[in-house]
């Protein structure tokens, strides 16, 4: 890892973009994140997995990733991208124990080793499980909250230096509270086609607020997953419907809100791991 990075450059290395190709013949993309789970730090053990929203790849009958290429020293070469094709393999990915909770992850270790096979070296930093919030220290958060949320809309990236994304908002409810009684949150952040998928992250640099005061120093939280917003439809009804993966024409109206599933979600993809292990 390149140690002169800031935590916020090191986040954009962290997003895949999703291509789909799906069963009608219709083009979508999304967003996808890379978390390390069941991290054993003393034995330097993990499963690497791609996350996104179920929505994002059902029906697929191809998935194109597009990732990073890194140099003989590891470092991430920019400028030079590596198109990972899953052709076919929509069904390896594994959904959410709660069929309402729109998550799927896939296990990145077969793909890694085969490229390792054929000498192809790509970057990535990927997210830690331990950047989830726990209860208390979601407790500590204001109701106001500044978060980013890094992926790509209507399937934008910087295709020059083949990065993401970034855009910030605020939260909508208390990051404490579960939004509308579910495992999720409200975000003023403006949401488009391709979103989906997105983590969203507080991040802090140098100081920050809390409920007793400024900090000094970093703050980082991985909050959540965007998956949907409410949308005002041409009729005049306020609608709740999930990012779509392909452009359309405007007949929705966005409200400029999303709303995410609490990052504490994936921790059930580690107790299926374990329970498949053992």
């Amino acid at each position: 890892m390149n140690t002169d990075m800031t935590i916020s450059e090191m986040l954009t290395y962290s997003t895949v973009l999703i291509k789909c190709k799906y069963a009608n013949g219709q083009i979508g993309s999304g967003t996808g994140f890379i978390i390390n789970l069941c991290n054993d730090f003393e034995n330097h053990i993990c499963v690497p997995c791609l996350v996104t929203n179920n929505h994002v790849v059902r029906d697929s009958i191809e998935i194109i990733f597009e990732f990073c290429k890194s140099d003989e020293n590891g470092n991430p070469i920019d400028t030079e991208a590596f198109a990972l094709n899953y052709s076919g393999l929509g069904n390896n990915w594994i959904s959410h124990p709660d069929s309402s909770v729109d998550l799927c992850f896939l296990p990145l270790g077969p793909a890694l080793n085969e490229l390792s096979k054929r000498k192809i070296k790509i970057f990535y930093i990927p997210l830690e499980t331990n950047m989830i919030p726990s209860e208390n220290q979601l407790e500590e958060l204001c109701a106001i909250e500044d978060v980013v949320m890094i992926g790509y809309p209507i399937g934008l990236s910087d295709e020059y230096n083949h990065k993401p994304i970034v855009r910030k908002g605020i939260t909508s409810t208390h990051p404490k509270k579960n939004y509308q009684g579910k495992n999720q949150m409200l975000l003023d952040i403006a949401s488009f086609p391709g979103s989906s998928g997105s983590p969203i992250f507080l991040i802090n640099e140098g100081s920050y607020h809390t409920s007793s005061g400024i900090n000094i120093g970093n703050r980082l939280y991985f909050m959540g997953i965007l998956f949907a917003g409410p949308l005002y439809s041409a009729e005049g009804d306020l609608v709740l419907a999930n990012i779509p993966n392909m452009p359309k024409p405007l007949v929705d109206i966005p409200t400029n809100l999303g709303i995410a599933i609490k990052s504490s979600e994936i921790l059930q993809f580690e107790k299926m791991i374990d329970s498949k292990l053992k």
